[in-house]
C-alpha cells in the first residue's frame, strides 16, 4: 500500500478512538448532571459510563474474530451506527434505564465493535516499518483530543441548552467523523484460502465448542508472565478510569471552583494524554524497553492518585490534573504493547490482546461504580469537604 493509504488508516484509528475513549474520558461532563437529572447517586450514575468502557474492551476479542474473516468494513457500519442512534436516543430519555441502554450499552457495543479492528489495522500497515509505535501512538492520540473537544463542547452548551442539545450536538460530530471513518478506511487482508467464500462458509458451521477455542486460547494463562501481567492489568484499570469521572464533581463541589475552572481540569486531565501517549512510546522503544517504561509509569499513576486527597487548591489541582493525565493516558496506551513483548508466540498475539482486553473489560466495569460508591459514603460519614468527597 502507499504512504498516504497507511497514513489515512492512522487517522480511521485516531477518529475511531476519538469517539470511543474522547466519550469515555469526558464522562465527567455528565456525572453530577445525570445524578440530578435521573435523581440517582454517583455509583449508580457511574455504572453509565463503566458499562461504556466494558463493552469496548470485552468484545474485542469478538471483533478481532470478525476481522480476520473479512468483516472490516461491517464492524465499522455497525458500530456507527450504534454510536449515532444511542447519541441521539439518548437525548430524550429522562430514566437512569434508557440512558443506561443507550448512553451505556449502545455507545459501549458500538465502539466495542470498532475500537479493535480499526487498532488491529493500523498494526497491519504500519507493520515492518519503523514507525509502527509512532503511528499506533497517534492513533491512541483521538482518545485525549476526544477528551478535549466533547468536553469544551460541554462547557458552552451543557449549562445554556442542556444534557440533550449537548448529547445531540456531540452526536453529530460523531456523525461526521463516522462518515470519514467509512469514506477513508480500507481493509488489508492477506490473500489466503482461508478467506474465501467456502472456507468462510465452512467456518460457519464449526461447533460452539471449536468457535469457543478459536476466539480464547485458555493454555496462554499457563504462561506465569503473561498471567500476572494480566492480573496487574485488571488491578490498574479498576481505579484508572476514576478520575476521569468525577475529577469535574471534585473541582466543583469540594474545590469550590467556578463551573468554567472545574472544565478546565478535565480538559488538562485529558490534553496531557496527548504527550502521555506519545513519550512513553518513544522511551520504550528508544530507551527502556516496553515492560520497564510501563513498570515506571503505573509507579508514577500510583503516587499521583495517592496524592488526589491532599490537593486544596486550584493551582494544585491544574497541576495533579495534568501528571495524572499524562501518566494515566501512557498506562493505557502501553497495554497491548506490553503483551506484545512478553509474547513469544506471533501467531498468538492478537488472542492475548483479546484476552488480556477481556478481563480489563471486567476491572473497568466494577472500578468506577466502586468509586462512586465510596464518595457516597464519604458524604454521609464526613459532609462535603475534600476528606467526603474522595
Amino acid at each position: 500500500p502507499s504512504r498516504t493509504t497507511a497514513w489515512l488508516q492512522v487517522l480511521v484509528g485516531h477518529l475511531v478512538i476519538l469517539n470511543s475513549f474522547g466519550l469515555i474520558q469526558s464522562f465527567g461532563i455528565f456525572q453530577p448532571r445525570y445524578e440530578t437529572l435521573l435523581s440517582s447517586t454517583p455509583s449508580q450514575v457511574a455504572w453509565i459510563g463503566s458499562i461504556h468502557i466494558f463493552f469496548v474492551f470485552f468484545l474485542g476479542t469478538f471483533s478481532g474474530y470478525l476481522l480476520d474473516r473479512g468483516y472490516y468494513r461491517e464492524c465499522l457500519g455497525i458500530g456507527s451506527a450504534l454510536q449515532v442512534t444511542g447519541l441521539l436516543v439518548a437525548g430524550f430519555s429522562r430514566t437512569w434505564w434508557m440512558t443506561f441502554i443507550f448512553h451505556g450499552v449502545f455507545q459501549g457495543v458500538g465502539h466495542g465493535l470498532m475500537f479493535c479492528p480499526a487498532v488491529t489495522m493500523t498494526a497491519v500497515y504500519f507493520e515492518g516499518r519503523g514507525m509502527k509505535t509512532t503511528a499506533m501512538s497517534l492513533a491512541g492520540c483521538g482518545g485525549a483530543m476526544g477528551g478535549i473537544l466533547f468536553p469544551a463542547i460541554a462547557k458552552y452548551t451543557v449549562d445554556t441548552r442542556g444534557i440533550a442539545c449537548t448529547l445531540w450536538i456531540m452526536c453529530g460530530v460523531v456523525s461526521a467523523t463516522s462518515a470519514l471513518i467509512q469514506i477513508f478506511a480500507q481493509p488489508k487482508l492477506p490473500s489466503s484460502p482461508q478467506l474465501t467464500t467456502t472456507k468462510l462458509q465452512a467456518s460457519c458451521l464449526k461447533t460452539i465448542k471449536e468457535k469457543i477455542r478459536s476466539l480464547v486460547d485458555w493454555r496462554a494463562f499457563s504462561d506465569p508472565g503473561f498471567s500476572l501481567y494480566v492480573l496487574a492489568m485488571f488491578c490498574v484499570f479498576a481505579g484508572l478510569w476514576i478520575p476521569y469521572f468525577y475529577i469535574h464533581a471534585f473541582s466543583a463541589k469540594a474545590l469550590h471552583l467556578t463551573k468554567s475552572q472545574s472544565f478546565t481540569m478535565l480538559l488538562a486531565l485529558n490534553g496531557a494524554g496527548i504527550p502521555g501517549r506519545i513519550v512513553p512510546a518513544l522511551l520504550s522503544d528508544y530507551c527502556l524497553g516496553t515492560v520497564n517504561t510501563h513498570i515506571l509509569l503505573l509507579l508514577l499513576t500510583s503516587a499521583t492518585l495517592i496524592c488526589w486527597p491532599f490537593i486544596t487548591s486550584p493551582t494544585g489541582m491544574v497541576l495533579w490534573a495534568l501528571a495524572y493525565g499524562f501518566c494515566a493516558g501512557g498506562v493505557a496506551s502501553l497495554l497491548q504493547a506490553g503483551i506484545a513483548s512478553l509474547n513469544s508466540e506471533p501467531r498468538k498475539t492478537g488472542s492475548k490482546i483479546g484476552m488480556a482486553f477481556s478481563v480489563v473489560a471486567f476491572a473497568s466495569l466494577l472500578g468506577v461504580p466502586v468509586g462512586g460508591e465510596l464518595i457516597r459514603m464519604g458524604r454521609r460519614d464526613r459532609g462535603m469537604g475534600i476528606e467526603g468527597f474522595v
